[in-house]
């Protein structure tokens, strides 16, 4: 077998090929459904409703900047992002053993590209949040601006972690069964249908170290409150994401000589 190419050769490489895996990932999720990607807004829709009913009735959770709806919401684009990529790229090395045992390219691209078909999904969501908060009577100001970082951060750290469980599940099945219990739980331990401030005070640390939850707030300081979200926070986490996503690249180029044995 030839020396493995340099890091960033490699990162060439993964581009060349997740622009041709995404697309693909993206028609066949929706192949032969009659609804199409409305089914990208039906499910948030579903949970804002029944847990917005449950929450404000029985707990009273409010929003701080914004109609709770639209808080809510904001939350639930961001988590819906997360969840459908990462839990679409951890089993998506094993559900393509065909296709990686009949050509070589980084096997790492294959969960990543599988992450970035949740983009369209991501986009659609982000269209509403804005249609949703003209309607609430929400104007955002200059600090919209800001949105951008946090979600190059989402990006970023949806990459990283999709790329490294979908390697360690090839070899490790019950990682598959474990990240998607982590996601239904990380659902409830994440600020998604509340915010922040209303975690107990021994747990308020968690908000600055899930990715998600910090995603999210900034999101909601920015188009809901006009305010500048914690650069420095953001600062970090982009930092962390993308040693992860290098971290992620390396173990791949480590251990790729086996994982057709495995799949």
């Amino acid at each position: 077998m030839s020396s493995s190419p340099g890091l960033g050769a490699r990162c060439a490489r993964i581009v060349q090929v997740v622009r041709t895996l995404a697309p693909r990932d993206v028609r066949v999720r929706y192949r032969q459904s009659l609804l199409d990607v409305a089914w990208a807004l039906i499910s948030p829709i579903v949970v804002v409703i029944v847990y917005g009913l449950v929450l404000t009735q029985s707990f009273d959770v409010s929003s701080a900047c914004s109609p709770y709806l639209t808080s809510a919401w904001t939350g639930l684009v961001v988590w819906t992002f997360f969840a459908t990529a990462v839990g679409g790229a951890v089993g998506s090395l094993i559900a393509s053993s065909d296709l990686i045992t009949k050509v070589y390219f980084p096997r790492e691209a294959v969960p990543a590209a599988m992450a970035l078909s949740a983009l369209p999904d991501l986009a659609i969501g982000l269209v509403t949040l804005v249609a949703l908060m003209l309607i609430q009577g929400v104007r955002p100001g200059w600090a919209a601006f800001g949105a951008l970082l946090p979600l190059v951060v989402l990006l970023v750290w949806t990459v990283a972690i999709s790329m490294l469980v979908g390697v360690v599940a090839a070899f490790i099945r019950d990682v598959v069964h474990g990240v998607h219990l982590a996601l239904r739980v990380g659902f409830f331990a994440t600020p998604v249908m509340y915010e922040a401030s209303f975690l107990p005070p021994q747990l308020q640390w968690s908000a600055s170290v899930n990715p998600v939850a910090v995603v999210i707030t900034a999101l909601r300081s920015t188009l809901l409150c006009n305010e500048w979200p914690d650069t420095r926070l953001l600062a970090i986490h982009l930092v962390v994401a993308t040693a992860l996503v290098v971290v992620a690249m390396m173990y791949t180029r480590s251990v790729e000589s086996r994982i057709t044995d495995v799949v």
